[in-house]
């Protein structure tokens, strides 16, 4: 079974402690994804606003640089941005991302240089609001500014994604109308559970208009709002979803490593044969391999094709 996970926090881990080591340290480790047979991996870039530091970009160099000198040199990983993700690979191909964009701005020359780094995702926020867009813990604040305008105008033309988790009602409309490609990394269903970070009706209903994917997050919070969350409590979000737009449009965003109160018996990847295994005792297996990753794959494909041009345009050779 073919196995995706949209969004995980493991270089930021890395990168707070460079004593730590991605064979075994971070939640998401090599040994890690090999046990649970994980297929691809997005791996975010965060610089830490909520520490109100002002070396913001220089901390996404930084992680970037842990990603090539630690995580991409491993033997469990393989990296060929822009090309398209196989199933006859039995290692993880890593896909980065980038999850908060203030430090960036409109600055293009930055822009260029983090395309040319590996980027191939962009979440212009986290919760709060900044120079480009209002984040999720804003909802009575206005959508795009004008620089956020130009920068998802930028995305679109280099043949990048936008992430749209982490932004508030009015910025994830502007932002998923204007965009290219689009998705949501990591987020649950607001109709199960009301929380901020959660998708409404509408919200759920748009990502499919635009043809895109929501990843189920496993962040018990987000689930039911409680410190532990079960099986049970995720597959409700992904009823919710599947019985709203279908199940063709849902995969997995972790959240491991940035999230404090997971899933219970699901605190890793290689915990996730046993999620699978609990989903197929109750859902029919095309679907629960759809959910796995084919999903995902199916969507990172299809951009890939609509994309080529533009997403090799500028990248390091």
């Amino acid at each position: 079974m073919y196995i995706a996970d949209a969004h995980c926090d493991a270089l930021l881990q890395l990168w707070s402690d460079d004593t730590k080591d991605f064979e075994t340290d971070p939640v998401v480790n090599g040994d890690a994804l090999k046990k649970g047979d994980v297929n691809a991996q997005v791996f975010a870039v965060f610089d830490p606003v909520y520490e109100r530091r002002d070396d913001g970009f220089s901390i996404i160099l930084r992680q970037l640089d842990v990603f090539h000198e630690k995580v991409r040199t491993h033997s469990r990983i393989t990296y060929a941005p822009g090309e398209p993700l196989r199933t006859e690979s039995r290692k993880t191909r890593a896909i980065l991302a980038l999850e908060g964009a203030d430090a960036v701005s409109d600055d293009w020359m930055r822009w260029r240089l983090l395309k040319r780094l590996g980027i191939e995702s962009v979440g212009l926020t986290w919760n709060e609001g900044n120079s480009l867009a209002a984040g999720c813990f804003e909802q009575k604040a206005n959508g795009l500014s004008n620089k956020g305008e130009a920068v998802v105008d930028w995305l679109k033309a280099e043949g990048m994604i936008l992430d749209g988790a982490h932004l508030n009602e009015q910025s994830f409309y502007e932002a998923l109308e204007r965009c290219g490609t689009f998705f949501v990394s990591h987020a649950n269903a607001r109709g199960v559970h009301d929380h901020v970070r959660n998708l409404t009706d509408e919200q759920l209903r748009m990502v499919k208009e635009k043809n895109g994917l929501i990843g189920m997050t496993f962040f018990s919070s987000f689930i039911n709002g409680e410190k532990e969350a079960g099986f049970a409590d995720l597959a409700r979000h992904i009823d919710e979803v599947s019985s709203r737009i279908g199940p063709e449009y849902i995969g997995f965003g972790s959240d491991f490593d940035g999230i404090a109160f997971p899933v219970k018996r699901l605190e890793g990847p290689h915990r996730l044969p046993a999620l699978l295994d609990w989903l197929l005792t109750r859902y029919k297996e095309e679907d629960v391999k759809r959910w796995a990753g084919e999903n995902f794959r199916t969507f990172y494909n299809r951009h890939i094709e609509k994309n080529k041009t533009a997403i090799q345009r500028g990248r390091l050779q």
